[in-house]
């Protein structure tokens, strides 16, 4: 077992290597200046690393000492073919399943890269060569075997682990390079913070290593069990929250006529939703969260006052670290926005709707930005009754920069920033995060955005596609996240899918890719919230809103299974303990599908709950625990009790 200390003295870059011998728990660095040691935890199949790291040396460490990374041996997979579950950074990054032999290639453009994945993580896009975040799990073709590795508790770093297929490794050892670990499985500290060792010893995130057999669904279902109990995690008393979001269809257009057309409707409509949520476009810039612009004159109390005078919870977007060139903050407290080592402002994101320069991030440490967080937060919660919030983009605070406190890691500076707007907001406000870091937001959020934005469309634009954008915007990769991270539902937060779209004019998605839309985001239980112009919902697609809205009602008290996320990049179904399953086929060809179900499963709950019939293609072998289904391209099926009660 080796690892490797990287660490900064002003521009010099240093290299430590660490030589653990046999059965060893501890070991000294070749520079004598740093031990790596750790706790070994074993029971039930599960291998428990409590690691750390701390400075031996007589002398204290030089003035500007930066800890980059630590990289980490782990055990070997020994798996010769597999296919990898890489897990994604943040709300936007897609989580699915690949041959372990495919190249990890990330988005081309840098702010596709920057905004959407972990700036501090270079995919080499080499075959063979996979960095997943968070946790990583690879499941062996052709046989029943499992390697699983993944964070485990609460730390102040980023964590991620490096899988290198047996091939690869092969190829990389005939190189022979100094400064890489020649292991096919590795853990990676993101440190990127100042430390002068004032307490000398370092505790690391601890590490969960299991090799087991059975269903890969159950083994996550109950890994984030057991992830948020380690953070403590506190799901809210109130109900899984289901509303109206003004984003996907009038997006940054909105107006205080549309929101108050679209509050009348909704009272007509009778849907049964309770939060009603105001998306971007109020705002004079991103940045000046306090001033309306020309098309809401009368203030955003005036409509949180009519949003309550119709039982509902009024919500409102923020994109709380981010700061436009324009915005007043900037042009007031330039000292206030993060910048890197030469002086320039930290790029955030290019977003062509706020215009065709780049907005910045806050230096999130820094007093001035505190005190203009507190004044924003204080004033939607506490003086117009906004107690939904949505938080976008939250990524922007871990972004690399000279921040005014240069002793805090990416990681650490963004939990204190989140705990400080939770302070301030109160334990009445929801907090919803999105574009946030999956690792260092549990136990922070009520509910949490689990995958990139849906569109009126099924699949990623050509462009987007041409840039080797596996993150980019679309329903369909929406709906991959929202099965494959279906079970941090009520183990780490409630989950919010996103928003579902019925209607049928400005939505190029097709009756049957609406129908699975509602399928996946009804049965997973998380958040349900419609994003339509809702006088334009005709009566046939107010029928698929109220049954996914009763379907919700349903599952929404349960954690899902997602079933097959090993096998498929789009997993065919997922399992809901309130009796109800969910089968789709997202593709042009008709597909025979058998479910091994490694939960209870009664046949009586095989009527599908948009037809009130039982397809008839269903199988079901009670002896072997076999589901055996034909579905037509583009069929989706939702099987329960049958009565819509």
């Amino acid at each position: 077992m080796n690892a490797i200390l990287r660490t900064r003295v002003y521009e010099e870059i240093f290299t430590s290597h660490f030589t653990f011998s046999e059965s060893a728990t501890s070991c000294k660095s070749d520079c004598g200046n740093y031990r790596l040691s750790y706790i070994l935890r074993k029971s039930a199949g599960k291998t428990t690393y409590l690691p750390s790291l701390e400075w031996i040396a007589d002398r204290r460490p030089q003035a500007g000492l930066e800890l980059l990374t630590l990289e980490w041996e782990l055990p070997s997979h020994s798996l010769d073919s597999a296919r990898i579950f890489q897990h994604g950074y943040q709300s936007w990054s897609i989580s699915a399943s690949h041959s372990l032999e495919e190249p990890d290639t990330p988005p081309t453009l840098d702010f596709l890269r920057y905004s959407q994945e972990n700036i501090y993580t270079e995919h080499s896009g080499d075959s063979g060569h996979w960095i997943s975040e968070g946790f990583v799990l690879l499941c062996a073709d052709g046989e029943d075997s499992k390697y699983f590795a993944g964070a485990i508790g609460k730390g102040n770093e980023g964590l991620k682990f490096r899988v290198l297929s047996n091939s690869f490794l092969k190829e990389l050892s005939a190189k022979k390079k100094k400064q890489i670990l020649y292991s096919s499985v590795s853990a990676i500290y993101d440190l990127y913070r100042f430390e002068g060792f004032k307490g000398n010893k370092i505790a690391l995130t601890p590490i969960r290593i299991s090799k087991f057999a059975g269903d890969e669904g159950a083994f996550l279902r109950s890994y984030f069990s057991e992830l948020g109990k380690a953070h403590r995690v506190k799901i809210p008393s109130s109900p899984v929250p289901v509303g109206w979001c003004s984003w996907y269809h009038y997006f940054t257009k909105i107006s205080e006529k549309i929101i108050l057309q679209n509050l009348n409707e909704l009272r007509k409509r009778n849907l049964g939703l309770k939060i009603f949520q105001i998306d971007d476009g109020y705002q004079k810039e991103i940045g000046d969260w306090l001033e309306t612009n020309d098309r809401f004159p009368g203030g955003m109390k005036l409509i949180a006052e009519a949003i309550r005078s119709e039982k509902l919870t009024p919500g409102i977007w923020l994109a709380p670290f981010l700061v436009r060139p324009k915005s007043k903050f900037f042009q007031k407290f330039p000292e206030a926005v993060l910048k890197d080592r030469e002086g320039n402002p930290v790029k955030a994101i290019w977003n062509p709707n706020w215009g065709m320069d780049y907005t910045y991030a806050l230096d999130v440490t820094h007093p001035t930005s505190r005190e203009f967080l507190a004044t924003v937060i204080k004033t939607f919660v506490k003086d117009y009754g906004y107690t939904y919030l949505k938080l976008d983009f939250l990524y922007a605070a871990l972004l690399p920069g000279w921040t005014y406190d240069r002793d805090l890691s990416p990681h650490k500076r963004y939990v204190d920033s989140i705990q400080f707007i939770r302070k301030v907001a109160g334990k009445e406000a929801f907090l919803v995060g999105c574009g946030a870091p999956i690792l260092p937001s549990i136990g922070l959020f009520d509910a949490m955005r689990v995958s990139c934005d849906v569109a009126p469309f099924w699949t990623r634009e050509k462009k987007r596609i041409l840039l080797k954008d596996r993150d980019a915007l679309s329903t369909e990769r929406a709906l991959i996240n929202d099965i494959t991270r279906s079970s941090m539902h009520r183990t780490l937060w409630y989950n919010d899918p996103d928003c579902l779209l019925v209607r049928e004019k400005k939505n190029k998605l097709t009756e049957a890719q609406v129908k699975l839309m509602a399928s996946v985001m009804s049965v997973s239980g998380g958040m349900l919230f419609v994003s339509d112009e809702l006088s334009s919902i005709s009566k046939e697609r107010e029928d698929y809103l109220r049954k996914a809205l009763f379907v919700q009602s349903k599952c929404r008290n349960k954690t899902p299974i997602p079933i097959g996320i090993a096998s498929n990049f789009f997993p065919l179904a997922m399992f809901n303990p309130a009796g109800f399953l969910g089968i789709w086929n997202p593709s042009d060809q008709s597909k025979d599908l058998e479910l091994v179900l490694s939960f209870p499963w009664d046949k009586k709950n095989s009527v599908d709950i948009w037809t009130g019939k039982s397809p008839e293609s269903l199988h079901w072998d009670s002896k072997k625990k076999t589901l055996k289904i034909n579905l037509e391209p583009w069929s989706s099926y939702i099987l329960g009790p049958g009565k819509l009660v």
